[in-house]
């Protein structure tokens, strides 16, 4: 079974909060501020269901239950950063900085996401003083949930080493990047020159730089699985009703197949997502690694295939800035292509197989 009880009353009551919590219009709204698009009531609301503590020792939530939650908010087309900030909770419990910090996470007060250097780009760099600070350099290019926190949780390289920063959002500069997901708020974050005090950063094993660089990954790929079921039911509600030569669309054929086509897409894409998750709970990171690289290979291609062909099946339609279509669309292609894309999963496999 793909789900456990326990797991598909959270994934329901996901997503009936987000169904009531997610404004679409908000999204296509032109000019809107990203900064907009959720509230700090919105914030509090989802701690309060446990959503952003879930993956604290304390709650006993796992990965494959965040997996659960994530898929739910890419579903609803969220701009809430929920995975990442409860991923930063977990973090700062495990390596023992900022507990300040990740009980205003858990409590819904503050909002704090990781910031990563994506897998092709040059890592953030750090350099300890000997006064015990940690001076960072370089940039984190695609930071999701970055202009709305308060907090930043860096993974920096000391050398051959790694090392997690707690920095204040505040004390960095942040550029919103112009992207084609409309529905969250993505920055560059420029960490040149940043001091962290000593006691708000530590060195971490491979294991914690691991675990964060997988999670990430699985975040999104099942984010774009969300956005993908979504896609298949507004595409299969859209061909019962448009009417050709006196029939509904969907009773042609070829109007099935393609569909069909999509649902098996997706669901090999669900598959693999939360099979990586469930490997990454095992604490196997070698056999973790190879899962997170199959799932975001094949729900990579799988999900933007899905989301071309509800293009293509709702025909002009589809184009229209009214309809939902092209906010997912769009999110989907932007999961694609951060924290690694299809062939750069694929290159890893081949090299682990290697």
């Amino acid at each position: 079974m793909l789900l456990s009880e326990e797991q598909i009353s959270l994934a329901d009551a996901a997503r009936d909060w987000l169904a009531r919590r997610t404004d679409l219009a908000a999204a296509r709204a032109d000019g809107a501020a990203l900064a907009a698009l959720y509230s700090a009531d919105d914030v509090r609301a989802a701690a309060e269901l446990g959503l952003t503590s879930l993956l604290r020792p304390a709650e006993g939530g796992t990965f494959a239950d965040l997996a659960v939650v994530v898929e739910e908010l890419g579903r609803a087309g969220s701009p809430l950063p929920l995975g990442q900030a409860a991923l930063v909770a977990r973090l700062l419990d495990q390596i023992g900085i900022g507990a300040a910090v990740s009980d205003a996470v858990a409590e819904g007060s503050a909002l704090a996401v990781p910031a990563a250097a994506e897998p092709d780009d040059a890592a953030i760099s750090g350099v300890p003083g000997a006064d015990g600070t940690l001076v960072l350099a370089s940039r984190a290019a695609v930071v999701v949930g970055g202009l709305g926190a308060a907090w930043l949780l860096v993974s920096a390289a000391i050398g051959d080493d790694r090392a997690l920063a707690l920095v204040p959002a505040a004390s960095v500069t942040r550029t919103a990047r112009t992207t084609l997901d409309l529905s969250r708020d993505i920055a560059a974050v420029d960490l040149h020159g940043v001091t962290v005090p000593a006691g708000d950063w530590t060195r971490v094993g491979a294991d914690v730089a691991e675990t964060l660089d997988q999670a990430l990954a699985i975040i999104h790929t099942l984010d774009a699985v969300g956005a993908a079921g979504r896609l298949l039911d507004l595409t299969v509600g859209y061909v019962k009703e448009r009417e050709q030569f006196g029939r509904p669309v969907g009773s042609f054929q070829a109007v099935k197949h393609h569909a069909a086509t999509m649902a098996v897409d997706i669901e090999a894409s669900r598959l693999c997502g939360h099979d990586a998750a469930r490997t990454l709970d095992s604490g196997d990171l070698v056999a973790a690694g190879t899962a997170v690289a199959v799932a975001g290979s094949v729900a990579g291609e799988g999900t933007s295939r899905a989301a071309s062909t509800a293009l293509q099946l709702h025909g002009g339609m589809g184009f229209t800035w009214e309809h939902d279509l092209h906010l997912f669309l769009r999110r989907i292609k932007v999961d694609e292509l951060v924290r690694g894309t299809p062939r750069r999963h694929r290159e890893r496999l081949v090299a682990t197989a290697g």
